[in-house]
This record gives C-alpha cells, sequence and structure tokens, in this order.
C-alpha cells in the first residue's frame, strides 16, 4: 500500500490519505510513534536530512509494521518548511521483484530449450527468430522493471484460433525437451478477440511449465499434454490438460493466490500473474483437478462485439 503524510519540522502528521490514517489511529498523530524506540533516532535524522536537502531523499525505515515486510520505503521532500512523504510498504516491492524473477524465467527457459534444440539437429538457423524474439521479450521485461511502471496492455483485434495455433511451436518444444507427448486441437473461429500477444503468451507458457512440472513423477512413456483452442458463446477457450497426479480440494482452492505454492523451488507468482493477465483481458480463468486424473487450466478470451 502507498503512505502519503504531511509532517511538520517535528514530525507531527499534519494531514494524510487513506493509509496513512491507519497508522494515525494505531499509533498517533507524531510520524516518530510509527518506529519502536531503537529506529526513533533513524528516523528524526531522516527527517532532518529532508529539512536540510533541496532534493527528494529516500530511506528504508524499520517500522512497527515491518513484521508485513523489511520495513518501509520512503521518498520524502520539503516546502515551506512541511514535510511530504510517500511510503511503499516493502512486500510490494518484494511482490514486484518476484513478478519480475518469475516472468524472466519464462523466456530464459524457452532460449534454453532452442539452444538445445538446436544442437540436437545441428540446425540453429530454425529458431533464430525464436530466440532472438525472446531475447527481445527480455530486454522489454528489464525496462518495465528498471521503470517501475506497470506493463501497457497493447491490445490488438486478432483471430483466436491463429493466436492459439502460434503458441503450438513453443508448448511443442518445451514437451520435446522433457520427453512429454503433446496432442492438440486449435477449432477455427469466425470471431475475433482483443489480446496482448505477448502477455496471452506469457499465459500459455506459465500454465504449460506447471503442466509439465507436474508429470516429474511419472514414466517417460505416461506423460502426456494436450493442448486445446475450442469456441464457445461468448468468447474462444484456451486450455491445457495433462494426466499428473492431479490436486486434492484444499489445494485447489489455494492455486492462483500469490506466493502459494507446492513446488520446492517455485515462486508462487506464476498463476496469480496468469489470472491477473486474463482478468485485464476481461476473460475468466479456471483450473479443475481430480486426484489421479490430472489437472486442466483453460482461460476464456471475450469475442470483440460487432456493435
Amino acid at each position: 500500500m502507498e503512505i502519503r503524510l504531511t509532517l511538520a519540522p517535528n514530525g507531527t502528521v499534519l494531514d494524510c490519505n487513506k493509509n496513512g490514517k491507519i497508522l494515525v489511529d494505531r499509533f498517533g498523530r507524531s510520524f516518530l510513534n510509527f518506529f519502536p524506540d531503537e529506529s526513533v533516532g533513524e528516523a528524526e535524522d531522516y527527517l532532518k536530512s529532508i529539512l536540510d536537502s533541496e532534493e527528494v531523499v529516500a530511506a528504508l525505515l524499520h517500522d512497527r509494521t515491518r513484521d508485513n515486510g523489511v520495513g518501509t520505503l520512503y521518498n520524502g521532500f520539503s516546502k515551506n518548511g512541511t514535510i511530504f512523504l510517500a511510503g511503499f510498504q516493502t512486500t510490494l516491492l518484494t511482490h514486484l521483484a518476484a513478478e519480475f524473477v518469475h516472468e524472466l524465467r519464462n523466456p530464459l527457459a524457452v532460449i534454453k530449450g532452442f539452444v538445445q534444440l538446436s544442437a540436437l539437429t545441428q540446425d540453429f538457423y530454425k529458431y533464430q527468430g525464436t530466440i532472438l524474439s525472446e531475447i527481445d521479450r527480455m530486454h522489454s521485461l528489464l525496462d518495465s522493471f528498471l521503470k517501475l511502471s506497470k506493463k501497457n496492455i497493447m491490445m490488438q483485434k486478432i483471430p483466436p484460433d491463429k493466436l492459439c495455433s502460434s503458441m503450438i511451436a513453443l508448448i511443442s518444444s518445451e514437451c520435446t525437451m522433457r520427453k512429454v507427448d503433446l496432442d492438440y486441437d486449435v477449432a477455427f473461429s469466425e470471431n475475433a478477440c482483443n489480446a496482448d500477444i505477448s502477455m496471452i503468451k506469457q499465459v500459455v507458457l506459465n500454465i504449460t511449465r506447471n503442466a509439465l512440472e507436474a508429470l516429474d513423477g511419472k514414466g517417460e512413456h505416461e506423460r502426456h499434454i494436450f493442448f486445446r483452442g475450442s469456441v464457445e458463446d461468448k468468447g474462444y477457450r484456451f486450455a491445457i490438460s495433462d494426466n499428473g497426479p492431479g490436486m486434492e480440494t484444499c489445494i485447489l482452492k489455494k492455486i492462483g493466490q500469490p506466493f502459494f505454492t507446492t513446488k520446492e523451488n517455485g515462486t508462487g507468482i506464476g498463476l496469480s500473474l496468469s489470472k491477473k493477465i486474463v482478468a485485464e483481458h476481461h476473460g475468466s480463468f479456471c483450473v479443475s483437478s481430480a486426484v489421479g486424473r490430472g489437472t486442466t487450466i483453460s482461460f476464456l478470451l471475450p469475442f470483440v462485439s460487432d456493435s
């Protein structure tokens, strides 16, 4: 959450936003009361540095809410003797970093897979275009992270069956490297959808990687993934099914929550990111699973209205 405070030189809160009021109601109207005794001196020094500087001064302060993160990152400046602060709980920074790491893993994994395939086939140029495309996507992710801004959604009208078909090569390469059988069925659509192709590609890769990891415990000739594109009344559904162990209801209820993962080295952010992207496309996201029968993860992109 973002905390905005207007302070007198002695730290008295003169004005605040809703999140700032939560702190005021809890700890009192002095900014210094937000901090444990051992950190009050650091907070006092920070306010003094703001008053002495003509620039924006940033500091990570360990306040009483640090159980929710490692502290609050404050940016402050002074004008006419009044201090203006904007604080950000570091849980948000942690979440942002986790999203970034997870998204960067996907193009890296694709590049690694195609490089390995090119070594096996002795045909690097066949995969060169895809590798360069994924490198460009990494540059885009890095640029977005450095700007600390939300990525703009670049929507375009596209036949969803063509978008679905364009994913098959990526999914196939992933399955080939993991020695997993892939079947697919893409239905033709007369209607179009609005989509950011890069973002939808990210969703499909996230789901595919989850499905492949679910098959790690099965024998080499028993692992199957099925990718389907189907037409429904209100939109086009992308679905990936695996024949893995499936999930119990108690686990299924938590799937998609940020940072929840059943994988030892998982970030717990993949499906929550995917759900967020689909929501930004005004679509719906669905996870169904049965123990011993596998899991299906799908999402629906709405058709573009003709009116």
